[in-house]
């Protein structure tokens, strides 16, 4: 039979308290001896294993104590009702050893949950760093790849950095800095699909990836964080910055994270030497990057990379 794993438990906790209740009501000694000292393990054993569930844990100590205490009580064996007045005194105490388990067993997963966060993500900003980056782009390119007919590429990397940064810090200080990039993590954040990741590499420089887009699509993407990032802040109106990106797509520029990265840093710098506040595709079949500015969008020379 497919029995749940809680009510075959139940029901052996059941069994094992009526057994308990016949041990004792039989008034043999031996037997009674038997029952006590299996009980004790048996409950020990329940404070220890049910840690993690510790309402589950309460129940079944209950079922078993309670049994075993009412016969004790009841039994005509002299003095053996001190053992059943005792019982709720040690049930008390293998429930308080249950729910210091519990404490020290989520504690710990906190503690793990926070290290593996910490490892994983930028402090400042909450993004994924760049041991998580190459650990998402493996995900990413992983699996079937588009055909040579499909517009859409595998993946598409945007290198985004900002300009004007090292000015903020100069001259507002470096908590302004720290503030900026926290609020450019959300505006980047908020111009991308649900699909795509933003990572932060360190400084001001920004990864974002993109599943399965075409290039039209991309540019969209890279024109609407161009745009977003240049606004103002709230928190400092006289605070401006801007951003360059690189693009790069799978499998044109490359089919490792490697490839993809250089390639798209590549075409980054040139949209710094172009004039900043402008993405750049990158075009590693003709070796050219295509340079794109904010506006007005005018047909730019080719470059080589």
């Amino acid at each position: 039979m497919n029995v749940s794993p809680i009510w075959a438990g139940l029901a052996s906790v059941i069994l094992i308290s009526a057994g308990c209740y016949q041990c004792v009501a039989s008034g043999v000694m031996p037997l009674i001896l038997m029952a006590g000292i299996g009980l004790a393990n048996l409950v020990g054993g329940i404070a220890s294993r049910n840690a993690g569930t510790p309402r589950y844990g309460i129940l079944l100590i209950c079922i078993l104590t309670l049994p075993f205490a009412l016969a004790t009580i009841m039994s005509p064996v002299p003095f053996l009702f001190i053992i059943g007045l005792q019982t709720p005194v040690y049930t008390a105490g293998m429930i308080f050893l249950l729910l210091e388990n519990h404490k020290i067993l989520l504690d710990l997963h906190h503690s793990e949950r926070n290290n593996r966060l910490m490892a994983h993500h930028d402090l400042l900003t909450g993004l994924p760093n760049r041991a998580l980056n190459q650990k998402l782009f493996a995900e990413m390119l992983d699996g079937p790849w588009p055909d040579a007919a499909s517009a859409a590429s595998k993946l598409t990397v945007f290198c985004v950095d900002l300009d004007g940064f090292k000015g903020v810090n100069d001259r507002f200080g470096h908590a302004a800095g720290d503030a900026v990039l926290v609020a450019v993590a959300k505006r980047l954040r908020a111009s991308v699909r649900d699909a795509d990741v933003v990572c932060r590499l360190g400084g001001d420089e920004f990864v974002v990836l993109l599943p399965h887009i075409t290039e039209s699509e991309a540019a969209i993407v890279a024109q609407r964080i161009i745009s977003s990032v240049s606004e103002p802040f709230e928190f400092a109106p006289a605070v401006r910055v801007g951003a360059s990106i690189g693009l790069a797509s799978a499998p044109r520029d490359g089919t490792t994270a490697d490839e993809l990265l250089s390639a798209a840093d590549r075409a980054m710098y040139e949209a710094k030497r172009g004039g900043k506040g402008a993405f750049v595709i990158h075009r590693n079949v003709a070796f050219v990057a295509e340079v794109v500015p904010l506006a007005p969008v005018a047909q730019a020379p080719a470059l080589a990379c």
